[in-house]
């Protein structure tokens, strides 16, 4: 706050961060949805709904957790993670009601794996 005889209060600007703190959040980000993708990939191809639902509700926390933990990631970074884990949210309410034969689980399906695909991009780095 601005204790100036004027009385107005001054605007913050963003925080910045250097090369190296973006990085760093950019490595501990992609650290931790490496893990939880192939946790997801594993109990979602196995033959037990109740661990796939379990992964995938973990992964889309793992990756909540990270964004807020590091403020210094890119602004694409938290998006492709924020939006992966919305998917991975949506996939788990959705997988309580629809059959794996259902066109509209395969669309639900098919929504995680472009949001997946998006965020292995940004970790691949390309």
């Amino acid at each position: 706050m601005n204790n100036s005889a004027s009385g107005s209060a001054s605007t913050s600007a963003a925080p910045t961060y250097t090369a190296a703190e973006t990085a760093d959040a950019h490595k501990k980000l992609c650290d931790i949805y490496n893990v939880a993708a192939r946790a997801v990939q594993i109990d979602t191809n196995g033959d037990n709904p109740a661990l796939a639902g379990v992964a995938t509700v973990n992964a889309s926390l793992m990756l909540e957790q990270a964004v807020k933990s590091a403020p210094a990631i890119s602004s694409g970074d938290r998006a492709a993670a924020l939006t992966l884990a919305a998917a991975y949210t949506n996939a788990t309410a959705m997988g309580s009601q629809l059959q794996r034969t259902d066109p509209a689980w395969q669309a639900v399906v098919d929504d995680v794996n472009a949001k997946d695909a998006a965020m292995k991009k940004v970790c691949s780095g390309g």
